[in-house]
């Protein structure tokens, strides 16, 4: 009945008269959200180009191609945002965009507008007739509400839903709609040009403020609550991942006063689906229409300013079981919890970046209370991962004023901010020295050369260039200098100066002096602890690096006491998401290694690994790093095909992160050709057994696995074993059996059918916990293989 509606019948109509062969359907609330969607499309067509080359190749595939396409640009928010992004005019090619602009000419003279209006009165009384399906009872009033109501499609819809789901008439709906109207027009007048100005083209309209009201009102148990959430996060479209995500269930068992867990919010979902509140479409996205999220938005106002007031009654409204103010941190927490990878899954990165930019809009204020909240940078991330490197460097540079005004210049949070931007900057200018060096010639010039900023730069830029070239005198004697032009303006204990000692201490660790360098940097902490206080950032970074040293030599003696207590340190001060937290946990899971605990060690780095995962991205340095011990532990406790696949994923993230000079990537390299090879054998473990006996038999079997290890045949030894399994040579036992088959479903994975391994696998773990228990061995790595190729077949 709106604009989108009737983009989305157009595009639906061609698709299914097989009259195109690309459609692209783009939210476009913002300029980055038009090149993500575009990066998506690009993806969809094998481009292996990212950023703005990929979308440069993709507007010049669209000139060139013979296929017919469509791009649908839904809800443009300003003209401007498609500048030299507009699809390019072809013959095969047709371009529709949705918007509430009302300057149309802005769009330039060759466009064909269309004006999206209401209905004339016959349409509205024949749409409120067809909606109840032919029932007289029910239709009885149609024609006095349709003019009631001004012909208004959408507040036509709300009347007939609840018309529907109440079995009641349409006269009876115009009488409380009337009283509705007079309750809610005060409070929602006053909010309309004040504490919520609609954006341009957006008319106000209290006609709908009052049918949403009534709509809303039955709506029962979750279904509130969780329509709440979505209002925070719409951006056009919400994936239903957001609503399975702990967070959610976390935020919504604190409301209710009772565990809420995922079948509690698929409930709320299918009910605000069916009362049509929400649409959920095939592609597992729920949608809200414009005006629904903006009056829960304005519910949400009015209750907070009603707590605060304690005068005004809010009767009509219904109650929010869930205090003020908490939604939008936990509305946070799942979009960070939930967000996909950008290179995998572009589609739900362009999605959960908008639902971000939604979420951010209303409520950006919230996430700077205590200390900021990770999806900020999660948010920028997004664009860099999808290589929007300037887009991201805009955003980053915003960010960075933000925390500068909120937090302050030494809070961690803000260089933490800081350290993302100067990242994203030396990708852009290819080096982050020279990024440094620029700002340090900058400083000198308005600072002088004795300012504070201007020393602290002089300390990163010789560190950097010191570090590069391990044993170069030359830099480490600048950072020499630099130390004694501190000391001299800025006193012995000042931060900064303690944190260039901190430069030569680990410089002479990575020089090969460790004895001595290890040595320097417990003085420093023993300075940093009188001068700084225990809990200081700079003190916590120091202890982190000394126990990284211990560990490196071997020495793990009562390092787990000295551990738990940095984490407790680091949790409280710069919180459980900092990458500093994160790494200190896994240095935890490595003295566990060390020890031999690599049960207690390997649920550690399932743990550890989805942090990081969900927070920094699958292809952060630390997250692979964590995956290559994770493999570790899984191929000594025996699990040799789930270590190769850990690896496997590994290696898939190095190849496009690193170059393959770069030491992690060496190490994933050298170490994949070792599980690999344990991987192929493993299956022998379990016919040695029943073939002891059969030395000609037995050799036949390892020749054949041989052949396909030395061929790096992944795809066929699924097939294989699966073969293997039906003859007389099988393992009579259930545990050999279901060994094998768990092998086998493992390697149908790594041959590329990640959802036939789950399949699969399900139906092992469940043969696993009825024969074996559900704590056996064989049947942990079920559980956990399943899990690794639920995640795999999910990014498919």
């Amino acid at each position: 009945m709106g604009k989108t509606q009737l983009a989305v019948a157009h595009a639906e109509r061609l698709w299914d008269d097989g009259e195109l062969d690309l459609l692209v359907w783009i939210t476009a609330g913002s300029r980055d959200a038009i090149q993500l969607g575009y990066l998506a499309a690009a993806k969809a067509l094998n481009e292996e180009a990212a950023g703005d080359e990929a979308v440069k190749r993709f507007l010049t595939w669209l000139a060139e191609t013979p296929l017919r396409w469509l791009i649908v640009f839904d809800d443009l928010s300003m003209v401007d945002d498609l500048r030299d992004l507009w699809p390019p005019r072809h013959a095969s090619g047709r371009t529709v965009v949705t918007t509430s602009i009302e300057d149309v000419d802005a769009f330039g003279e060759d466009v064909h507008v269309a004006f999206v209006g209401g209905f004339d009165e016959q349409e509205a009384v024949e749409y409120l007739y067809e909606r109840q399906d032919g029932s007289r009872h029910r239709t009885e009033g149609a024609a006095e509400l349709a003019s009631e109501l001004g012909q208004f499609p959408l507040v036509l819809a709300h009347a007939a839903n609840y018309v529907a789901s109440r079995d009641t008439t349409y006269a009876e709906y115009r009488r409380l709609w009337s009283a509705r109207y007079e309750q809610v027009a005060p409070r929602h007048r006053s909010l309309a040009g004040t504490y919520m100005p609609l954006r341009p083209g957006f008319a106000f309209r209290i006609p709908v403020v009052a049918t949403c009201s009534l709509l809303l009102d039955l709506a029962s148990g979750l279904t509130r609550p969780v329509l709440d959430l979505a209002s925070l996060v719409d951006g056009g479209a919400i994936p239903l991942a957001f609503f399975g995500t702990s967070a959610v269930a976390r935020h919504l068992t604190a409301g209710q006063g009772r565990t809420v867990d995922a079948n509690d919010v698929r409930s709320a979902l299918a009910q605000a689906h069916r009362l049509g509140l929400v649409t959920i479409d095939a592609h597992r996205m729920l949608r809200l229409d414009p005006w629904m999220r903006r009056v829960l938005l304005e519910y949400v106002a009015i209750t907070v300013l009603d707590e605060r007031a304690r005068a005004t009654s809010n009767d009509w409204i219904s109650p929010r079981p869930d205090p003020p103010d908490t939604g939008e941190r936990a509305a946070g927490d799942a979009l960070v919890e939930a967000w996909p990878d950008a290179r995998s899954d572009p589609v739900g990165n362009q999605v959960f970046f908008a639902a971000a930019m939604a979420l951010r809009g209303w409520a950006d204020d919230h996430f700077w209370l205590n200390g900021g909240h990770p999806l900020l940078i999660r948010a920028g991330t997004a664009l860099k991962d999808a290589g929007l490197l300037d887009p991201a460097a805009v955003y980053f540079e915003y960010l960075h004023g933000m925390a500068q005004r909120r937090l302050g210049e030494d809070h961690h949070e803000t260089r933490s901010i800081h350290g993302h931007l100067v990242t994203v900057r030396s990708l852009i200018v290819r080096g982050e020295v020279t990024e440094l060096e620029a700002l340090l010639a900058e400083q000198t010039r308005t600072l002088g050369c004795h300012n504070r900023a201007t020393l602290a730069t002089r300390s990163k830029v010789a560190f950097a260039h010191a570090s590069a070239v391990p044993g170069d005198r030359g830099s480490a004697d600048e950072l020499e200098n630099v130390l004694a032009d501190q000391r001299r303006v800025l006193g012995r204990n000042d931060q900064d100066t303690l944190l260039t000692r901190y430069f030569l201490g680990y410089l002479r660790v990575i020089s090969g002096d460790v004895k001595g360098g290890t040595s320097e940097l417990r003085k420093v902490l023993k300075d940093q602890r009188r001068a700084l206080g225990f809990d200081h950032v700079s003190t916590l970074y120091t202890r982190q690096t000394l126990a990284g040293l211990r560990i490196s030599q071997g020495d793990t003696s009562g390092l787990d006491k000295v551990l738990h207590e940095l984490i407790e340190h680091q949790k409280r001060v710069l919180g459980r998401n900092s990458e500093q937290t994160l790494l200190t946990r896994h240095h935890l899971a490595v003295v566990r290694i060390r020890r031999g605990d690599m049960a207690e060690a390997a649920t550690e780095l399932e743990e550890v690994l989805a942090d990081f995962t969900r927070v920094y991205g699958a292809d952060h340095r630390e997250t692979l790093a964590v995956r290559r011990n994770l493999a570790t532990t899984y191929s000594e406790l025996g699990d040799e095909v789930g270590a190769l696949a850990e690896l496997e994923l590994t290696m898939n993230y190095a190849n496009r992160v690193f170059s393959p000079d770069d030491k992690d990537f060496k190490s994933t390299r050298d170490r994949l050709d070792h599980y690999r090879h344990g991987a192929y054998w493993q299956v022998m473990d379990e016919y040695e057994r029943e073939l002891a006996s059969d030395e000609y038999r037995l050799s036949q079997l390892k020749g054949i696995i041989s052949s396909r290890h030395f061929h790096n045949e992944a795809g066929t030894m699924a097939g294989l074993w699966e073969s293997l399994l039906s003859e007389h040579t099988a393992p009579t036992d259930a545990e050999g059996t279901l060994s094998i088959r768990r092998i086998a479903a493992c390697w149908r994975g790594l041959g590329g059918n990640a959802a036939g391994a789950v399949a699969e696998l399900e139906q092992i773990l469940d043969g696993c916990v009825e024969a074996l228990g559900s704590e056996h061995l064989l049947t942990r790595f079920t559980r956990r293989n399943l899990a690794f190729w639920r995640a795999r077949a999910g990014r498919a």
